[in-house]
């Protein structure tokens, strides 16, 4: 526990089984912080049991209590957060709604969106009406660069840069909407609750937005032999290992033939951006919007690089575009990410880490 975040002992988390979410509770428990940890269902051993082998690891000194939350989805659980509100003096909203019905069925707005915003603006309501409301330190969101990507790209992308969740809802893209709308209720009742004296002064909003999220995903102990990729990791292993599972990346290598995409991707590794979340919540003087990423690279040097760490990639033979209109990049200022002190991992480190974990789960 840091000397900045020394008033800080207990912290809730929203959606704290979820892949990155299960990183910082991780971190969060070796740092000597407890951890009231919000999951749809506490019962279902399955999807708790590797948060409860890191509250009993050697590691930790901090302690895990699990609430049940349900789904956000589930208006009629209004007051779900009352519980795990009671004793927190910092709260990181990592949950997303994540519908079962991706098919022809998919209501982005229904099934993403609404139970999206609805279930942050029960939170922040009850942050409000907790008898700690006032001890409160500060809110950590887990938004997305998705959220900062406006059109025409700007040459180098900053904080500042924000994308119109109008053509988003035009494009279907519901999760970036979703987190470009979560974002601005967050600023604005942050700074609102302020000025009415609702929150403390010194009251702290953040919002982590990362890229692709990668690397090794926490499993139980006896969850090590019954790996399946699935999520970023399963879209990553796609690209190294095309399968005929939907995938947007996966099928975009595929449907042009193994060849490199005239284009780029930015990525970030796992535990790097789950350290970010935590050093923004430490950091007192953190605040604000911070991008979470390494660098973004053409499809000819991620390719290439795959094919250098794995061999046995399928590629075709000439597989790099080579158009004369070859795209740059997208360029990034990370002077703000930078400012929280987290040393991440190159690109480079975290293909060889995400193969090197593919193979010792056999997948690949």
């Amino acid at each position: 526990m840091t000397a900045s975040s020394s008033t800080i002992r207990t912290v809730m988390i929203t959606g704290a089984n979820g892949y990155l979410a299960s990183h910082i509770v991780k971190q969060l428990l070796e740092k000597g912080y407890n951890v009231n940890a919000c999951v749809r269902n506490a019962a279902n051993e399955s999807s708790v049991r590797h948060l409860l082998q890191l509250s009993s690891s050697s590691t930790s000194s901090g302690k895990l209590q699990l609430f049940s939350t349900g789904d956000m989805a589930d208006n009629t659980l209004y007051g779900r957060y009352k519980q795990p509100l009671a004793n927190c003096d910092a709260v990181f909203h990592a949950a997303t709604p994540l519908s079962p019905k991706f098919t022809g069925e998919f209501d982005g707005v229904r099934d993403m969106l609404n139970p999206g915003m609805e279930g942050t603006k029960e939170l922040l309501e009850t942050m409000l009406h907790s008898p700690r409301c006032s001890s409160i330190q500060c809110l950590v969101l887990t938004s997305s660069m998705s959220a900062a990507a406006p059109q025409p790209e700007p040459p180098i992308k900053n904080e500042s840069h924000w994308s119109d969740d109008t053509a988003q809802l035009s494009r279907g893209n519901f999760y970036g909407l979703l987190k470009t709308r979560q974002e601005k209720l967050c600023q604005q009742w942050s700074e609102q609750s302020v000025q009415e004296g609702k929150l403390a002064l010194n009251f702290r909003y953040c919002a982590i937005c990362p890229t692709m999220i990668v690397g090794p995903p926490l499993l139980a102990a006896d969850d090590d032999d019954d790996y399946t990729p699935s999520g970023t990791m399963g879209s990553l292993y796609r690209v190294i290992k095309p399968t005929d599972v939907p995938s947007l990346i996966g099928q975009t290598i595929k449907e042009t033939k193994r060849k490199a995409l005239n284009d780029s991707m930015s990525y970030i590794d796992v535990q790097d951006c789950a350290a970010q979340h935590v050093a923004a919540m430490e950091n007192t003087n953190a605040s604000g919007r911070y991008f979470s990423l390494v660098e973004s690279w053409h499809w000819n040097d991620i390719l290439s690089t795959l094919k250098e760490l794995y061999p046995e990639i399928s590629l075709d033979e000439n597989y790099k575009y080579e158009g004369d209109d070859i795209i740059r990049p997208t360029q990034f200022n990370l002077d703000r990410m930078n400012s929280l002190g987290v040393k991440v991992k190159s690109i480079r480190e975290i293909f060889a880490e995400c193969i090197s974990f593919f193979q010792s789960k056999g997948v690949l």
